[in-house]
């Protein structure tokens, strides 16, 4: 469905000498990257979002879930404990790969550019480019089954206010999404 390497390697571009990556979509230029430190970018970048990565991803996310029940069950901690886990593992993760996904902007700071910057209209149809329909038809399945279900049955709580707020958002902007990648094809 995603294929999260994929993904990663189209952000460069083959060129005498290794290849160009654009750290930006606004106004930088393309830095050079060379075939070495491609090739380290890439296998980094494999050790977090590749097959082996999702599986040490499984067994952390796994071992943190059985170590807070046995933890819990054993000590009789409160609920608000579990939220906290649950908020501490997310933030970990979303860390790790922030931190793994900018690490070729963190290699090219400071280089000069060697190609001139792209539109901005080119950047985002790349990065749309990117995003395969299967997974703009599920988002736009699963946003909007929430979003009028939560339409459906109005108590306005603020649980309800948040899903008609983020499922809404979310719809939105894949319906956007589904529109600019089929106007993208006719240009």
């Amino acid at each position: 469905m995603f294929d999260a390497s994929e993904a990663f390697t189209r952000h460069f571009t083959p060129v005498d000498g290794g290849y160009v990556y654009y750290s930006s979509g606004k106004a930088s230029g393309g830095k050079l990257v060379t075939a070495e430190e491609y090739q380290r970018l890439v296998a980094d970048w494999q050790r977090v979002a590749g097959p082996r990565g999702r599986w040490k991803i499984t067994g952390l996310v796994l071992g943190v879930i059985l170590a807070w029940v046995l933890a819990s069950e054993a000590w009789s901690l409160p609920d608000w404990t579990r939220w906290l886990v649950i908020g501490a593992l997310v933030a970990f993760l979303s860390a790790w790969f922030l931190w793994a996904s900018f690490a070729p902007r963190r290699l090219v700071k400071g280089r000069p550019d060697i190609a001139p910057p792209r539109p901005l209209s080119e950047a985002r149809r790349e990065a749309r480019a990117g995003i395969t329909w299967r997974v703009v038809v599920l988002a736009l399945v699963f946003s909007g089954g929430a979003l009028f279900s939560t339409v459906g049955s109005p108590d306005e709580s603020w649980s309800w206010w948040a899903w008609l707020i983020g499922s809404g958002a979310l719809f939105g902007s894949y319906v956007w999404l589904a529109v600019q990648k089929a106007l993208d094809r006719h240009r």
